[in-house]
């Protein structure tokens, strides 16, 4: 017990400066945490803050929220509400239901306390991938701020989505993308498992990490260890495909995006095309409409369905304002607004640089940036499709671009060596 003792003081000493930065970051990140938290407690309209009486129309105010709120009491018997496992996959209903069966105290304020602790846990979490892929502290503090210093997740602790959850798990995946550990691809396949059963959206993603971990370990493929241990990764998915099977009498990962297109896309195309300012009243006509009908409207009509998925993708996603209430002059909105607006700015100026340096650089930490910056797009472009959302299904790809870019920008001196060296030969 003693050696052990003394060889975990020796790890503390030698990473002294990394956890004294650490630490730091992380207490000022809830100074100003608070320092947002608190007056929005009093500020009016607005669901974000502690005032005793408002908690719980702050965490469950939208049906999504409360979706996941009876679904989680479902689980545990507290409720004879109807599971929609079908469309919110199991991990945060559980979590939430968890929380409010078994905590001791207000469970409104144990859930935002939880995830509280996921928005610092993401902070870290950040902080050390930054570390592990750069090796340079004042760069993992200045990226570290880049995160925490955005409003937005700030406000989404007071609400029951799985955003704050998502951004830890995100957190996490950039952090083991970093790992030496042999392991490394199958913990990647378990954490994109979760994100999965988190929200639905990231079925793109593992399909194409599973591709590529596949026939990268060809070698492996008679191996029945290799397909055991994926089998093993996946598990948070069968699940799901087990609860809906019972559920449906049908495995499905998440009926959401159907729902999604229809009434956040085809209903604004079918307005646009046909006329008809009420979106309501669009809704009741379309309703009946097969998901083959929907595609087929869509494609018959590809001038609307491309104005309208890229306002939705600009206006509606990377520009927009909090999803959270807000009023419109509460200096909390002005501040995302703005922020998400400057984040826009900066991915169209790094977007050449990284196409770029990912064309030529596939090998060693490039490739974990490549996946980091794979799953951005992917993530980015499928916000596209919905509406009125605010900035939730963007602000979650922070963990994602802030890594990334950290990467890139200690590489960018190296980005033109080939160039240089063209320009010396051409000299002699």
């Amino acid at each position: 017990m003693k050696e052990k003792i003394n060889k975990l003081w020796e790890i503390i000493k030698e990473n002294r400066h990394l956890l004294v930065a650490l630490g730091i970051t992380l207490g000022v990140a809830t100074l100003y945490y608070f320092a947002w938290a608190i007056p929005q407690t009093f500020a009016d309209p607005t669901h974000i803050g502690f005032e005793e009486g408002r908690m719980d129309n702050h965490l469950w105010w939208s049906s999504d929220a409360r979706d996941y709120r009876d679904t989680g009491d479902n689980f545990f018997g507290n409720t004879e509400e109807e599971t929609v496992l079908y469309r919110r996959p199991w991990l945060y209903p559980l979590i939430v239901g968890g929380v409010r069966a078994i905590t001791p105290f207000n469970p409104d304020y144990s859930l935002w306390a939880l995830q509280f602790l996921f928005w610092l846990a993401s902070i870290a979490f950040i902080f050390l991938a930054i570390i592990r892929s750069t090796g340079k502290i004042w760069l993992a503090l200045l990226a570290s701020v880049l995160f925490w210093s955005h409003p937005s997740p700030i406000a989404l602790t007071f609400h029951g989505l799985t955003e704050i959850f998502n951004i830890l798990l995100l957190a996490i995946l950039a952090f083991f993308l970093f790992s030496e550990h042999k392991e490394k691809y199958y913990w990647l396949i378990f954490i994109m498992s979760l994100l999965l059963v988190t929200k639905p959206t990231y079925q793109i993603q593992l399909i194409i990490l599973l591709i590529y971990i596949v026939f990268k370990s060809f070698k492996k493929w008679q191996v029945l260890r290799f397909w055991g241990k994926i089998a093993l990764a996946l598990i948070p998915l069968w699940i799901q495909l087990l609860l809906t099977w019972q559920i449906l009498g049908y495995a499905i990962v998440s009926d959401v995006a159907g729902v999604t297109l229809k009434y956040w896309t085809l209903t604004r195309v079918y307005a646009r095309v046909e006329g008809v300012p009420d979106l309501s009243e669009v809704a009741t006509i379309v309703e009946t409409w097969s998901r083959e009908e929907d595609i087929a409207y869509l494609l018959s009509n590809k001038a609307a369905t491309f104005s309208v998925y890229a306002n939705n993708l600009v206006q509606e996603s990377l520009l927009a304002d909090a999803y959270v209430i807000i009023g419109k002059e509460n200096p909390m909105d002005i501040a995302i607004t703005t922020l998400n607006k400057w984040h826009l700015y900066l991915h169209l100026l790094v977007l050449p640089l990284m196409g770029y340096a990912l064309l030529f650089n596939y090998k060693g930490k490039w490739e974990a940036i490549w996946m980091l910056y794979l799953i951005f797009v992917i993530q980015t472009l499928a916000t596209g499709v919905s509406s009125d959302q605010g900035d939730r299904l963007m602000i979650t790809g922070l963990p994602l671009w802030i890594v990334s870019y950290s990467f890139l920008l200690t590489k960018i001196k190296t980005l033109g060596k080939e160039t240089a060296l063209l320009s010396e030969s051409d000299e002699i």
